[in-house]
């Protein structure tokens, strides 16, 4: 006798959040636990998206221009290219897990960063599920590195996501997410890839929309779109977040414009400044006292 189990059991339905996560791609860059049994400061800036799981003690964070007071037991969502400052006191002991990751298509990371900021950096306690036994578990995996563990660690890390994001949208009592449905999603990963390949070279936005077989205003109207920029200004961010990289690692502000492709240091420099609102100067001087 055969048994027709279609007929048995109804099917999986999908929502709005199942399908964003559907179409992103996770690429775990790093995932531990930072201890200490010492009060201390820091600041640091990421060149990934980060979560931070305080597990024992807190901190106070800030994060851009807003201050959050970090209890015990509570997520922290870090963005890309973002100063952070950390006070840890008060407290016996401080340990930490981290999450460190991108997400492809890039043409969704706008989408997805505003989903899991949505209502502020901090999700509290009472907000999520305990997830502390699952991280423990987690941190076993990373050590011992069997076979399968990047992909442990990876689903963990969406399950997560989801969490913080449902914990979002209740804050905002709004269950219901927009879905960017845009026929030029194509056109503009097109664009991003291009933007990535000639990152050290002026690039023009005629000559770009040209390789890409389409009008200027077309190209325009597909980054309003997707990316909610426009494509000058996603230029101008990638080329900052370049250079920010660069400046980590002690390179000076004129071999940076020179290999970006920047008629001067002075250009770079303004650029610089209306994205990250000090001058490179300045920022290098943060970065020399950290």
């Amino acid at each position: 006798m055969y048994i027709r189990t279609q007929n048995q059991y109804s099917k999986f339905t999908t929502d709005e959040l199942s399908e964003l996560l559907g179409q992103t791609t996770f690429q775990i860059n790093n995932f531990g636990l930072w201890t200490s049994d010492h009060d201390n400061q820091a600041s640091y800036i990421s060149n990934d998206i980060e979560i931070v799981y305080y597990q024992k003690g807190g901190s106070r964070t800030l994060v851009g221009n807003q201050s959050y007071q970090c209890p015990p037991g509570s997520f922290l969502i870090l963005e890309p290219f973002q100063l952070n400052t950390s006070i840890n006191e008060g407290y016996d002991e401080y340990a930490y897990y981290y999450f460190h990751f991108d997400i492809e298509p890039v043409s969704l990371k706008h989408q997805f960063m505003s989903l899991l900021t949505k209502h502020g950096h901090l999700i509290y306690p009472h907000e999520m599920k305990n997830f502390e036994e699952m991280l423990y578990r987690l941190y076993i995996e990373s050590q011992e590195k069997e076979m399968g563990y990047s992909s442990i660690i990876t689903s963990a890390l969406i399950r997560v996501v989801v969490e913080i994001m449902r914990a979002q949208l209740k804050r905002g009592q709004d269950d219901h997410i927009e879905m960017i449905h845009s026929p030029y999603i194509e056109l503009v990963n097109e664009a991003i890839t291009y933007v990535q390949i000639h990152l050290y070279e002026p690039i023009r936005l005629q000559q770009m929309a040209q390789t890409l077989g389409v009008s200027s205003g077309v190209l325009y109207k597909a980054f309003i779109s997707v990316l909610s920029l426009s494509p000058a200004k996603y230029i101008h961010q990638q080329k900052i977040q370049y250079a920010q990289n660069k400046l980590l690692l002690g390179e000076s502000v004129t071999s940076i414009a020179q290999e970006l492709g920047y008629s001067s240091a002075y250009h770079l420099s303004k650029d610089f400044k209306k994205i990250v609102g000090m001058s490179p100067r300045d920022y290098k001087k943060q970065l020399q006292r950290l």
